[in-house]
């Protein structure tokens, strides 16, 4: 019952997955994130290059998501953001799949605050597709751009655009585009009380569907975060919980998808 049930969830994911467009595996940012939607306009450096310049601390961070209680569909994320007043800089290390099917991503991306209420930031990464599927090798070399604005201390509105320019490093066309095309996405973070945070994005991509995420994260004591969300096309409500201890942080999301059934994921950082 298990093998049956494994490759009826391969079949529907990747047919989901590749029907009309791609599906980007390596772009799940940490538990945080995932638990408020998704919402990395305003939450992630991992798709907002601009937010490594507004980072106070160097940190190390490792996260691991589960899709629907496979490990043939796990991802694995490694990152290390390097605040400093010369030029912020982060790497990530992103790696989805199994021996058959693998994708994985490197990242290195820079930030810089131009004043008090503007930051840029430029990231460029790598690509990889390793799969039985193909004989070849199919890799892309894409850039991301993000800017973060802060109208006032407790609102902060990020803007972003991912994969484009882009390059793909293939020898022969395929029907269905195995990477993701363009996303274009702009979000908030509004801090109203000192226990409450709201976040959202609203956003596009190649396939010209709208898409959306709203969020909300309330500190119920001082090192422990109570966080749920829902992401839009498909709807994908969320929920996670954070503790904080010593210089440790430890992250844990659940995301649940209404045919496929539950995700889970867990992150831990350190900063210093």
């Amino acid at each position: 019952m298990k093998k049956i049930r494994f490759w009826y969830l391969m079949i529907l994911w990747f047919g989901f997955s590749f029907y009309s467009y791609s599906t980007d595996n390596l772009r799940f940012a940490d538990m945080k994130t995932l638990a408020l939607g998704n919402n990395g306009a305003t939450e992630s450096v991992l798709f907002n290059p601009s937010l490594i310049a507004l980072s106070e601390r160097k940190t190390l961070k490792i996260n691991y998501f589960n899709k629907y209680q496979l490990k043939e569909l796990g991802s694995v994320s490694a990152a290390f953001l390097y605040p400093n007043r010369l030029l912020p800089v982060a790497l990530h290390i992103n790696s989805f799949g199994y021996d058959a099917y693998r994708e994985s991503l490197f990242r290195i991306s820079v930030g810089k605050i131009l004043n008090k209420r503007w930051a840029v930031g430029v990231g460029i990464h790598y690509s990889l597709l390793e799969t039985d599927l193909y004989e070849e090798r199919r890799g892309r070399i894409a850039t991301d751009i993000g800017a973060s604005f802060r109208p006032f201390d407790n609102l902060l509105i990020g803007m972003l655009i991912l994969n484009t320019p882009s390059v793909r490093i293939q020898t022969k066309e395929v029907e269905n585009d195995i990477f993701t095309g363009y996303v274009l996405q702009l979000g908030f973070r509004w801090e109203i009380i000192n226990n409450l945070l709201i976040t959202g994005n609203m956003g596009t991509c190649e396939a010209e569907e709208l898409t959306g995420a709203l969020g909300v994260e309330y500190q119920a004591f001082s090192s422990f975060y109570l966080r749920a969300g829902v992401q839009a096309e498909p709807l994908l409500p969320g929920f996670g919980v954070g503790y904080g201890f010593a210089s440790f942080t430890l992250d844990l999301a659940t995301v649940y998808h209404p045919v496929l059934g539950m995700s889970t994921g867990i992150g831990l950082s350190y900063s210093f």
